[in-house]
């Protein structure tokens, strides 16, 4: 019973803790999410992030964006889904699953195409750490755009829906090959005329529907416009779309010369111009968030809490339980299995037990017929042979005990027992050894036992004294 209890509370905790680390016990994204592998844009300005995680209960909470991809070598072709991450993400899970290289340097200028991809991958598209590879980002059906990245390392966690299909890049590759935000520019023409500098506003991204505004100024639409100065003039665009998207800015600095003739205004090439901007809005949107907890067993708890006094009505939370439900229904079936196991031995058990004690009243029954002939009750006959069964019970369990918490502990530091980790997430048998369990399960094996040998131990009653003395 022990070593079934431990090996199943191993073995669940194992593979709850794969599935959590590598996208969070709960996730926050967009509700008019449809497809399971896209996550439609959502403003990173949220009341809850990043202040989530100083709620009780809550470890940690990170951005992340998802969408589908195929990786092609020169050879081979294949389908995964790439999962952006931003600075903030907990890399703490995926460096314990490494096989080789590094995890990808998020911001890092020096490192902007890392690429971290499964050893399941690698070994069917036949590539290493420090290849370059193409993927291809798919949005909608017709736009696919190739990109080049650097494996940076190799990782397996041993859950095949991970493994076959999750790669990790920089959070900023999905931001602008979405196009979640605005971006604007201003043109400035090389055309030389009297009449000022002729300037035209930019738009990207959006829903290409846009709004120009020139702030401090009496231009409308993006132009051409002419501007006529004679001094030093700062220029700025503010770019918005009809869909609300958060709007980005640009602006334009002419710094006039003194040649500029006092009849005229000053022209491309009579000043000095330097550009600027925000660098669009798209890095201020993501695709969900991540909330890592504390403890797993708050998970149905923290769901709720968090869904009820955090999210607006265009945001939802999916926990582990609902991306993974194959995976947790499995591992719920595994109680069953202890429970039947346990039923199992302590019916065992008993038998044993009752055998033995019908054995020694059976031996004992001069001794039984001598304590009736001096005076002694039924009851406490029957309490004398119960206490001699529970302190053979209690020699038992503890030699159990030592067995089982034995092999329990060689299996955790050796991992002698092994396993095909394709088909069961670990590649050794996981063993979880608590004190609790295990006091419930000797008090509990001890008490039911004891509690069925009431019965057969009123075979002293029908214990005749006289005829038990005379075969003494």
């Amino acid at each position: 019973m022990i070593v079934t209890v431990g090996i199943t509370s191993g073995f669940q905790r194992e593979v709850r803790t794969k599935v959590t680390g590598a996208g969070g016990h709960l996730q926050i994204t967009s509700i008019g999410q449809t497809d399971p592998k896209e996550t439609p844009r959502v403003a990173i300005a949220q009341s809850f992030y990043p202040s989530l995680d100083s709620v009780p209960g809550v470890k940690h909470i990170q951005v992340f964006a998802t969408r589908p991809g195929i990786i092609e070598t020169g050879e081979e072709i294949e389908g995964v889904v790439l999962k952006g991450v931003g600075k903030d993400h907990d890399w703490s899970f995926l460096r314990q699953h490494l096989k080789a290289g590094t995890v990808p340097a998020i911001g890092d200028t020096a490192n902007p195409i890392d690429l971290l991809l499964s050893s399941y991958l690698a070994d069917r598209l036949r590539i290493t750490v420090n290849d370059t590879i193409t993927v291809y980002l798919i949005k909608g059906h017709d736009d696919i755009r190739p990109r080049k990245f650097r494996v940076c390392g190799l990782y397996e966690t041993g859950i095949e829906q991970l493994d076959h299909q999750l790669v990790l890049v920089d959070i900023g590759h999905l931001q602008r090959f979405a196009q979640w935000g605005l971006k604007a520019e201003i043109l400035v023409h090389d055309t030389v005329s009297t009449e000022g500098i002729s300037i035209e506003g930019l738009a990207f991204g959006g829903d290409r529907i846009y709004t120009y505004d020139w702030p401090g100024t009496a231009l409308h639409g993006n132009g051409p416009h002419w501007i006529r100065t004679r001094r030093d003039t700062t220029i700025t665009l503010v770019i918005g779309d009809k869909d609300d998207t958060i709007v980005d800015t640009a602006w334009v600095e002419i710094a006039v010369g003194r040649t500029v003739p006092r009849s005229g205004y000053a022209t491309t090439n009579e000043v000095t111009l330097r550009h600027g901007g925000s660098g669009g809005s798209h890095v201020k949107y993501t695709g969900g968030f991540e909330v890592i907890l504390d403890r797993f067993e708050d998970l149905s708890a923290m769901d709720d809490l968090i869904y009820r006094d955090h999210l607006d009505i265009r945001l939802r939370s999916l926990s582990v339980r609902q991306r993974f439900p194959e995976i947790f229904a499995w591992l719920e079936l595994l109680d069953t299995n202890v429970i039947v196991i346990i039923v199992l031995m302590i019916v065992v058990a008993i038998i044993n037990m009752t055998s033995a004690l019908l054995i020694i009243i059976l031996e004992r029954t001069p001794m039984i017929g001598v304590l009736k002939a001096l005076g002694s009750s039924d009851g406490s006959i029957r309490r004398i042979f119960l206490i001699d069964a529970a302190y053979i019970l209690g020699i038992g369990i503890l030699l159990g005990d030592l067995l089982g918490i034995g092999l329990c502990l060689i299996q955790q530091h050796f991992s002698i027992v092994t396993l095909p980790v394709e088909s069961y997430y670990v590649d050794a048998v996981p063993v979880d050894i608590e004190l609790l369990p295990i006091l419930w399960l000797n008090l509990g094996t001890l008490v039911i036992c004891v509690l069925t040998l009431i019965l057969p131990s009123m075979l002293v009653s029908r214990v005749a004294p006289a005829k038990a003395i005379r075969f003494a």
